[in-house]
C-alpha cells in the first residue's frame, strides 16, 4: 500500500488574512473561490489513476485507490501497487487547495483580466522558489472553481491540468483531473477518475 498525505499550510487569523489579500479584483477572485457554496466540506472517492508514457519505457499503467478529503485543503491518497513515477504529482492538490491561504505562500497577481468570454488567470510565485516557478490557476468565476491549473518549474518542465466537475448530493466534487507531465525526467499523460463519493453536503 503506498500512501501519500498532503496538508497544506494552516489559515492564519481572520486580521492577518485581510491585511494579506491582494486588493482589487484579484482579492475578489480568490474570495469567490474560497466561499463557493457548492464546494463539500468532506468526502472520500475511489480514484483511478491512468498513467500513460510517452517516452521509454512507454508503458500504460492503471492504478485503483480511494482519496479523503477535508475543508479547507486536507487531501488524503492510497494506491495499491502505484509507479514510483506518480510521486511526481503527489503536491499538486497541496499546491490549489485553500485559496485564502494563497497569499501566504505565492506572490499572487492577475495575468489575464476576465471578461464576459474569458476566464481570468491568476499567477502565483512562490515566495519560496524551489521546484515550481509559477502557477496559472484558470478560474470559472461563475461556479467558482478551477479549471485549470499550469506550473512552470526551474527545470524548465511544466505540468498542465484540466479538470471536470458532477454535482452529488448537492455539492461539486472533482469527477476528472487530466495532467500532461512535460518535465526532464518524465513525459507522460495521465488521468484521474473519481467515483463512489460519500460527500458532507453540510457547511464549511
Amino acid at each position: 500500500m503506498v500512501e501519500i498525505r498532503r496538508i497544506p499550510v494552516l489559515v492564519l487569523a481572520f486580521v492577518g488574512f485581510c491585511a494579506a489579500v491582494p486588493s482589487g479584483s484579484v482579492g475578489q477572485i480568490l474570495q469567490r473561490l474560497a466561499s463557493n457554496p457548492s464546494a463539500p466540506s468532506q468526502y472520500t472517492a475511489n480514484v483511478q489513476v491512468r498513467m500513460h508514457m510517452r517516452g521509454f519505457p512507454w508503458i500504460t499503467k492503471t492504478v485503483s485507490g480511494s482519496e479523503v478529503y477535508k475543508h479547507p485543503g486536507f487531501y488524503q491518497f492510497a494506491f495499491k501497487d502505484a509507479p514510483k513515477s506518480l510521486d511526481q504529482l503527489s503536491g499538486l492538490e497541496e499546491d490549489l487547495a485553500d485559496p485564502k491561504a494563497w497569499p501566504q505562500r505565492y506572490n499572487v497577481s492577475l495575468l489575464v483580466p476576465g471578461s464576459p468570454t474569458v476566464e481570468p488567470v491568476v499567477r502565483l510565485v512562490p515566495k519560496t522558489v524551489k521546484l515550481v516557478k509559477t502557477l496559472d490557476i484558470t478560474v470559472d468565476m461563475a461556479r467558482a472553481h478551477i479549471d485549470k491549473a499550469v506550473w512552470s518549474r526551474t527545470d524548465g518542465g511544466t505540468i498542465t491540468m484540466t479538470q471536470k466537475y458532477n454535482t452529488v448530493a448537492s455539492r461539486e466534487v472533482v469527477s476528472e483531473q487530466d495532467a500532461a507531465v512535460r518535465i526532464p525526467s518524465m513525459s507522460a499523460d495521465v488521468t484521474a477518475t473519481y467515483s463512489g463519493f460519500n460527500v458532507d453536503s453540510g457547511t464549511h
